[in-house]
């Protein structure tokens, strides 16, 4: 046994690393249909799939992938790991964590600030990675849609985008405060493909009856295939733009396309305006998070990157008066007032827990300090989800 890396894959090593990939994720070849790999070339360095070899073949990997997202209004560059698998026969030798730790140490030097994973899974929570992210599930139900949403009432329809909807489409994915950077190329692409989450799925757009112009996009997954335990035609909203009065009244139109009685729609909780739709309906409504792990790697660069949301949020007075350093721990402090956040998963915490999960920080600081007022109107901030853009 001859174990090289951490390193990146190689020539031959890339299709072994695919291979890897196939036989751990799809086992019995039914959860995503068999696709050739491709032959690499022998001179072919792929420094984002990241690998441990025994000779010539793969026994450990992890890919990496990097994606600008805006929070806010402020703009990071993440990397997302994603299938993250050891060959079974050297599992016992902490491969995989090596590998992700090569990881994060690339990333930090590739200028990211944030890491997103696909997965929850012991692995990544030992590394300090965490079920963060303020989104909601709301259960939607026909016997619950107001009357105005009915057929032959509803003032939408809902159509496939086509080429033609791109310039409407750009623009109001654009008005988003939290989402994947992408190109106008890149997001007609995302809502013209069927792959949504790693499955099956469409986007619509939404138009009013009396004209062709979209106002909204809902992209749908649906939740029944080989390896999800929902029946065979529930589908999930996980991804939507434009108008949110035209999103709910889209709702209907998706019942009645497949034929539900139900669906989930999933939101995130800085949208006020869905939020209190939702409200309004009564439906039922679940606090749920990101899907997967989520660390910030780079305090430093994140709170630069945040400095203008942080003034806007404080007032140019109170944000003169903020201090923050992370030579070592990382340190924030207002008048006397000071915080100190050990390690990556507190601050990760700090900055992206959920609401309703805050009480569990347990920061020491008095209620009424100045510092507890001020880190109160910062955070949370939110987290993107994945929707059209997955690895």
């Amino acid at each position: 046994m001859t174990l090289e890396g951490p390193k990146a894959a190689r020539g031959l090593e890339i299709r072994s690393a695919g291979e890897l990939g196939s036989r751990i994720f799809n086992p019995g070849g039914t959860r995503m249909p068999a696709r050739p790999l491709p032959s690499p070339a022998p001179d072919e360095v792929r420094e984002n799939l990241r690998v441990f070899t025994d000779g010539d073949k793969v026994v450990s990997v992890v890919a990496m992938n990097y994606r600008e997202i805006v929070l806010m209004g402020t703009r990071h560059l993440a990397c997302c790991f994603g299938g993250v698998c050891t060959d079974p026969d050297y599992r016992d030798k902490q491969l995989a964590s090596r590998l992700l730790i090569d990881c994060k140490q690339k990333a930090i030097r590739d200028g990211a600030d944030i890491v997103l994973i696909s997965g929850r899974i012991g692995i990544y929570v030992r590394q300090g990675y965490v079920h963060v992210g303020d989104y909601s599930i709301c259960t939607v139900s026909r016997d619950r849609l107001p009357s105005d949403m009915g057929e032959g009432t509803n003032k939408y329809v809902v159509r496939p985008p086509a080429p033609e909807d791109l310039p409407a489409l750009f623009r109001m994915y654009l008005a988003e405060p939290v989402r994947f950077v992408r190109t106008p190329d890149e997001l007609m692409n995302c809502v013209i493909r069927t792959r949504v989450l790693n499955g099956q799925g469409e986007t619509l757009v939404v138009c009013p009856q009396d004209g062709a112009r979209p106002v909204a996009y809902v992209t749908s997954f649906f939740a029944g295939q080989a390896g999800h335990q929902k029946d065979s035609k529930a589908i999930q909203i996980v991804e939507l733009a434009g108008s949110r009065w035209a999103v709910l009244h889209a709702l209907p139109l998706l019942l009645e396309r497949r034929g539900l009685e139900s669906l989930e729609l999933r939101y995130g909780g800085w949208d006020e305006e869905l939020t209190a739709m939702v409200q309004a309906y009564g439906w039922p409504v679940q606090p749920f998070g990101f899907r997967g792990t989520v660390g910030i790697i780079n305090p430093t660069r994140f709170w630069e990157a945040c400095a203008d949301l942080f003034r806007d949020r404080l007032g140019q007075d109170k944000f003169r008066q903020l201090r923050f350093s992370a030579d070592g721990p990382v340190k924030i402090g207002y008048g006397t007032a000071e915080l100190v956040l050990d390690d990556m998963t507190a601050f990760t915490r700090l900055v992206l827990e959920h609401p309703a999960r805050r009480h569990e920080l347990q920061l020491g600081l008095p209620a009424e300090s100045g510092l507890a007022r001020v880190l109160e109107a910062l955070f949370p901030l939110p987290v993107v989800n994945y929707g059209l853009t997955y690895l």
